[in-house]
């Protein structure tokens, strides 16, 4: 009898770690039945020759809350080979509603803020997190681990309160009872942004827990062995911040997000690996989500980021004459100056070239030839020193290029390959959030090409391991190798040819073209025994599950 699917003649790396060897995969049901040869034939057949099949990718970070049902197949993420994602991180989510009107607006606020403008609730088929978990069940291609999110559980039992004060020890003893509930449901664990941590979460209810709050919470997860996710990673380097204490109380693995290098904190990366290291011998299971990218900001002249601070652009960027100031070599060579010294109360504290630099946008036709070079390869073309092919470009294009500079973050590549191949590291995309900057979505197609390929970092049986088995052990996924009898998230995909795209041409924002986006090199994509993607296509199933029962180890 022939099986339901039987992927042919491909090089199988099954997730371990250990070498690649050929063989067929045969797969039943949800479930794959041998790997061998000569499995006999499939009702359907991939085949595989030339490709690598893998283990579907695991998404340690992601805010595709809304995303999934936006765009049920998965998109952005499994075009790229994801099969299983985790949302509700950094304690926001579009699940528990709260019921009253005010907390609910002050919910959907918070969302616009962290997951973008896209975000409406008039969507929202649901009120409760189990009604969430109901909604998605059976309508999403991947699938989904949900975290409970400690904002929205804050808003429904405590209303404005939420975002004014401390709970009391009633409302703490509901949200405790929510969380236990939600774990029941389906979750796999709780998540926060606690006081201190990025920008865009201050002032957000969460934010006004106390750490025994945070403890209490996420230790009701950790009763069902589930994990704990923080965001603002950098505080456990501060210990007057108090959260490298209130870690040590709270049990079962924690995932801090944005493991990242700031500007002008480059010794904060090793740092932050040696703290995690040395927790790690003490019992605590500590892991930092890495974004294997460097961070990129888009800017123009009402928000020159570059330039803020420096004592020089304060005293000319509301001068009248401001293009005639830039036209002064003095002036701007007293500009690059500070910059190169970090001179001034500065909005970004590091300065690494102008190669970094990219003229993304420039308004005037005969300025086209320059769009998308950077002020390095500018100067080289002009003939002109860096600072002045920088200006000139720009005073000719009547300052109204758009402008891109890289390395907003992780800026030293060798720092973040140490990052990434630490095995402290998570690799995440925090995809569904920040749409106009975080073009991330690409991650493990970064990893297995521009890493594992172009740098060396891997093997491609480390890079399959990290993207896959590491982080269903971190997870206790009952997923993540290719093995009889485990479910069937597989991926197929050429080696020599996987690339991520996001790379070679930065989009203006994650958008319904966008997410439809194939990468080159992935030919197969297959969820719980269905192919979700083949040949540059979603099709139309959902096998995805959404809960923690049918997707963890059993406890």
């Amino acid at each position: 009898m022939a099986h339901d699917l039987v992927i042919k003649n491909g090089t199988v790396i099954d997730g371990t770690g250990s070498p690649a060897f050929q063989a067929d995969v045969a797969v039943d049901g949800e479930k794959i039945v041998a790997i061998g040869k000569n499995l006999g034939t499939g009702k359907k057949e991939i085949d595989a020759k030339g490709h690598v099949v893998a283990p579907g990718f695991i998404d340690s970070h992601t805010h595709m809350d809304a995303f999934v049902v936006q765009y049920p197949n998965g998109n952005p993420v499994v075009n790229y080979g994801v099969t299983s994602i985790v949302i509700g991180d950094c304690g926001a989510s579009c699940s528990p509603v709260p019921p009253q009107a005010e907390p609910r607006k002050v919910l959907v606020a918070y969302l616009r803020r962290v997951l973008d403008k896209y975000v409406d609730d008039k969507d929202w088929k649901w009120n409760t997190f189990g009604e969430y978990l109901n909604y998605l069940e059976g309508k999403v291609a991947i699938n989904v681990l949900p975290l409970m999110p400690h904002s929205p559980v804050r808003l429904t039992v405590m209303g404005e309160a939420a975002y004014g004060r401390e709970a009391t020890p009633e409302e703490l003893h509901q949200m405790k009872e929510m969380v236990r509930e939600g774990m029941e449901l389906g979750a796999i664990g709780f998540s926060t942004s606690p006081r201190g941590g990025p920008a865009i979460h201050a002032g957000t209810p969460s934010t006004f827990a106390t750490h025994q709050e945070i403890i209490e919470l996420a230790n009701v997860a950790a009763e069902y062995k589930g994990c704990f996710q923080f965001n603002g990673f950098q505080m456990i380097l501060q210990p007057e911040s108090g959260v490298p204490e209130m870690l040590t109380k709270i049990h079962g693995l924690q995932i801090g997000n944005e493991f990242r290098v700031r500007p002008g904190a480059k010794a904060a990366g090793m740092k932050s690996i040696q703290y995690m290291q040395e927790a790690q011998q003490r019992g605590q299971d500590i892991h930092g989500v890495v974004i294997p990218y460097q961070h990129i900001r888009r800017f123009n002249l009402d928000d020159s980021f570059i330039f803020n601070g420096l004592p020089t652009w304060e005293t000319i960027k509301n001068a009248g004459d401001l293009r005639e100031k830039l036209k002064d070599k003095e002036t701007r060579r007293r500009l690059e100056q500070e910059r190169i010294a970090c001179q001034g109360k500065l909005e970004f504290a590091e300065w690494l070239g102008w190669d970094r630099l990219v003229f993304e946008h420039v308004e005037k036709p005969e300025l086209k030839k320059l769009e998308g070079k950077n002020v390095e390869e500018i100067a080289r073309l002009t003939e002109k020193a860096p600072v002045d092919a920088f200006f000139d470009t720009w005073l000719e294009d009547d300052l109204n290029s758009q402008l891109l500079y890289h390395g907003l973050a992780n800026a030293h590549p060798e720092l973040l390959a140490e990052m990434i191949k630490s095995d402290t590291s998570l690799i995440g995309t925090d995809v569904g959030a920040h749409l106009d900057r975080f073009f991330w979505h690409g991650a493990p197609t970064r990893v297995l090409g521009y890493w594992r390929r172009e740098k060396n970092l891997f093997s491609l049986e480390q890079a399959v391991h990290k993207l896959t088995g590491f982080p269903a052990q971190k997870l206790r996924l009952n997923r993540g190798v290719l093995k009889e009898g485990m479910p069937a998230d597989v991926t197929v995909f050429d080696a020599d040819k996987i690339d991520d795209l996001v790379s070679k041409k930065l989009p203006a924002t994650v958008d319904a073209q966008e997410v439809k986006r194939h990468p080159p090199g992935m030919k197969a994509v297959v969820v719980n025994g269905a192919t979700v993607v083949e040949d540059g296509q979603c099709i139309d199933v959902f096998p995805g599950k959404v809960r923690r029962q049918q997707l963890c180890i059993a406890s």
